[in-house]
């Protein structure tokens, strides 16, 4: 049976998370802080004052959609002249940072005039849900179980979505929802199969009918389809006349997703493979702001990924340290911590989703450590004006034990705003 394309290509994204507990297993260490030094705030410093903390936040009344946005008028001074925001995600499994992500969202549409919500998911599927969010055609629900990464197969997105639906149907259509992840390759092999089935061409049928000899292992076909990918890419087929250039450049450009999402996934060491990706998600960014000119926009992903650095793996250029090289101020972003509770993510071992997975004490000299000393509940606060240094909680798709960074980190290299929960629960599953 020779292997084709389509149906092979449906991938886990799993990179992030294990280059991230290879990282942390490679250098595992409970270094403490060192004392604190010029205006940074360091955790594990004995002389901290939590109270004097507590006065340079904003405490926030709620991470629940539909509230007053009187607790979000520092966010309207603080992004004047931001036209791409990054919102994080300090796991991928978290009720109430996707909650408060909607709500973000809710009050950057109605009192900052954004206008586009971007995901850390696939263009197919975000189509898809465009499609519905402006006509009302197709079942959102199955579009996220059939085309988005099971971390995003949420209530708490899908009430974003049906929100955006009934905001466009009162306001016409002003939203937009959109994707900028490489990593769908079976539905961009769709996508162009569509595009050429709708006009009868066969200029992408090199790439998307490709099967590989028989007995090849997966890795083995990838890196085939990696070398046709590559060269169509050099050499990119000629619009037809009778194909209009929008269909044919989204055509171009899935096949670029493609060949993106094959470098990464046959790439030797997993470093250039997240640092592939990250590089064409900014490139896919810089392709939808293009597309909106004059609009704003509202990223979604991880911390990792927003963040102008990761933090925890060196060398990783992150999609937010793209988008600060590109945009400037222009840019900023926003991450997500909390100090208890549970989130849901794939098993280690059975790469199975978990709805109860416990969040870790917070370590000794980390920054959730000293954030949940303020006593306050839920808060945001400036890096900028609240510089800080600790160890961080990270954690990506998949459940594990190891959930701070092996170093400390300031909080301020890596976020312009940040967003503390201090108990949170597991993302609802559809």
């Amino acid at each position: 049976m020779k292997r084709n394309l389509l149906p092979f290509t449906a991938l886990l994204c799993l990179l992030f998370s294990l280059a991230q507990a290879q990282k942390t297993d490679a250098r595992k260490q409970t270094s403490p802080v060192a004392k604190t030094t010029g205006t940074v705030i360091r955790a594990s410093a004995p002389s901290i004052n939590p109270a004097g903390i507590s006065k340079r936040v904003f405490p926030l009344q709620s991470t629940l959609p539909g509230y007053s946005v009187s607790d979000l008028a520092p966010l309207k001074k603080g992004l004047s002249g931001v036209s791409i925001f990054g919102a994080g995600e300090g796991t991928h499994g978290t009720h109430e940072f996707f909650t408060f992500k909607h709500r973000l969202f809710e009050f950057l549409v109605q009192e900052m005039d954004y206008t586009v919500f971007a995901i850390e998911d696939g263009m197919y599927g975000a189509a898809l849900i465009n499609q519905y969010i402006t006509t009302g055609q197709g079942d959102p629900k199955a579009i996220l179980e059939t085309e988005f990464h099971n971390v995003f197969q949420v209530r708490e997105l899908l009430d974003l979505i049906e929100w955006m639906r009934g905001y466009n149907a009162a306001h016409g259509n002003r939203l937009t929802f959109a994707g900028f992840d490489s990593q769908q390759m079976d539905s961009y092999v769709r996508g162009i199969r569509e595009i050429e089935d709708s006009y009868q061409t066969n200029a992408f049928r090199r790439l998307t009918d490709y099967s590989a000899p028989e007995g090849d292992t997966a890795g083995q076909a990838m890196i085939e389809a990696r070398a046709i990918a590559e060269s169509m890419a050099e050499n990119i087929p000629v619009r037809p006349p009778h194909v209009p250039e929008k269909e044919w450049e989204q055509a171009t450009w899935y096949l670029l997703n493609i060949k993106a999402a094959l470098q990464q996934f046959t790439s030797k060491d997993w470093l250039p493979a997240i640092n592939t990706r990250d590089s064409m998600m900014a490139l896919n960014v810089q392709r939808l702001a293009a597309q909106h000119q004059g609009e704003k926009i509202m990223l979604w992903a991880h911390n990792g990924h927003v963040g102008s650095r990761h933090g925890a793996v060196d060398g990783f250029n992150t999609l937010g340290s793209h988008l600060k090289a590109r945009y400037g101020a222009a840019y900023q972003n926003l991450g997500f911590t909390t100090s208890t509770g549970t989130y849901r993510a794939m098993s280690e071992t059975t790469f199975k989703m978990v709805e109860d997975n416990r969040l870790g004490i917070p370590v000794t000299g980390s920054i959730e450590s000293l954030l949940h000393k303020t006593g306050i509940p839920l808060f945001f606060f400036s890096t900028r004006s609240l510089p800080l240094e600790g160890r961080f909680r990270m954690i990506g798709s998949i459940a594990y034990k190891d959930q701070f960074t092996p170093k400390p980190l300031k909080p301020g290299d890596l976020f312009d705003w940040l967003v503390f929960v201090d108990k949170t629960s597991s993302a609802l599953g559809l």
